[in-house]
C-alpha cells in the first residue's frame, strides 16, 4: 500500500494505491494462481489449461512450474507479445485462438472435460485475490476502493474478502466499492446503469487489453459486489487510461500497465466527496504493456 505524495493533495482526497505490480510475475493473478496450482497438486493432476489474455496466463504457467506440471495457455487474437514471451519463459505452450478471450474460454473448457485441470477465474482463484480485501482492510480504513473491472474477479473477491473481516468484527465499516471499465468493453457498466440483465459485448476493444473480456466470468458477482457495498460503476476512454497512466509515473513513480491505471482514470472522472480516503487498486506492472499511444 502506497501512500499518494501528489495526485491525492492535487484531488483533495487522502489517497492511496495498492500496487499489485510487486507480484512475482508482475500482477495480482499471482493471488489466485497459488491457490489454484496448490488444489491442482491436492487432486492429482499432471497438467493445467488456461484461457488468458496474458497476465494469468504467465502466472498459472510460473505457479505450473514450480509445481512441475505440464502448462498449455489459449491465448485470443491481438495478446501482447511482450506477455507471451513471459509466458514462453516459464516453458507453457501457447496455443492462439482466432477470437477474442470469450472464444480462447469456451475452447479450455472443452479441453477441461479432456483431463486437462482448468485454471481461470474460478471458485478457487477467488480465494487466493480475497487477500487484496484483507491486506487493505488491514492497512486502511477506507472510504472507496476503485478497481478495474475485466472478467469481474478481483472485485468479487474483494468484496467478499471485506465482508469475511467484517463478520469476524475485524472491520467496523465497509467501504464503498467503485468498479471501472474501459468504454469499448463495458457490459458491467451498462447493466449496472441501466438495471437490467448484463448482455455481452460483441467485438470488444480497448488498450487495456488485460479486462478485454467481453462477457465477464464473473460480471454477475461484480454487480451483486457493487450492490451491496452501495458503489457504482464508471466507464473511461482509452485516452483517460493512458492519461491516468502517466499521471502515475509522472506524479507518483509509479508505472502501470493500461489496465492497472483503470481505477485512477475511473477516479479522476468520479464525484465522490472531497476529503475521502481512497484506495486505487494498480493490478498490473508497466513493463508488461509498455506502449503509450493509442
Amino acid at each position: 500500500m502506497i501512500k499518494s505524495r501528489n495526485i491525492g493533495k492535487g484531488l483533495k482526497f487522502d489517497l492511496y494505491f495498492k500496487y499489485e505490480a510487486v507480484n512475482p510475475t508482475g500482477s495480482f493473478k499471482d493471488r489466485g494462481s497459488s491457490v489454484e496450482v496448490a488444489k491442482a497438486l491436492e487432486f492429482g493432476t499432471r497438467s493445467t489449461v488456461c484461457a488468458s489474455t496474458g497476465n494469468m496466463g504467465a502466472s498459472v504457467s510460473a505457479y505450473s512450474a514450480i509445481a512441475k506440471l505440464g502448462c498449455s495457455i489459449y491465448v485470443p487474437r491481438g495478446a501482447v507479445k511482450i506477455k507471451l514471451q513471459q509466458i514462453k519463459a516459464y516453458g507453457a505452450k501457447i496455443f492462439h485462438v482466432n477470437g477474442d478471450y470469450t472464444k480462447a474460454e469456451r475452447r479450455v473448457e472443452e479441453l477441461n472435460k479432456t483431463g486437462n485441470y482448468l485454471l481461470g477465474d474460478y471458485l478457487h482463484r477467488r480465494e487466493g485475490t480475497k487477500s487484496v480485501g484483507y491486506e487493505i482492510a488491514e492497512q486502511i480504513n477506507a472510504d472507496y476502493i476503485f478497481s478495474p473491472i475485466g472478467n469481474g474477479t478481483l472485485i468479487s473477491a474483494v468484496w467478499k474478502g471485506l465482508r469475511e473481516f467484517k463478520e469476524l468484527r475485524l472491520l467496523k465499516r465497509i467501504p464503498k466499492l467503485v468498479g471501472v471499465q474501459a468504454n469499448g468493453c463495458n457490459p458491467v457498466f451498462n447493466a449496472f446503469k441501466n438495471k437490467t440483465e448484463m448482455k455481452p459485448i460483441k467485438n470488444p476493444h480497448t488498450i487495456a487489453v488485460a479486462i478485454e473480456c467481453g462477457n465477464p466470468l464473473d460480471g454477475k458477482r461484480a454487480l451483486l459486489s457493487l450492490e451491496q457495498s452501495k458503489g457504482f460503476v464508471e466507464q473511461v476512454s482509452d485516452k483517460e487510461i493512458l492519461k491516468a497512466r502517466e499521471l502515475l509515473a509522472k506524479k507518483e513513480g509509479l508505472f502501470a500497465e493500461p489496465a492497472g491505471a483503470v481505477s485512477l482514470a475511473g477516479l479522476l472522472k468520479s464525484r465522490i466527496p472531497r476529503g475521502s480516503k481512497v484506495v486505487c487498486i494498480v493490478t498490473g506492472h508497466g513493463l508488461k504493456t509498455p506502449y503509450t499511444k493509442v
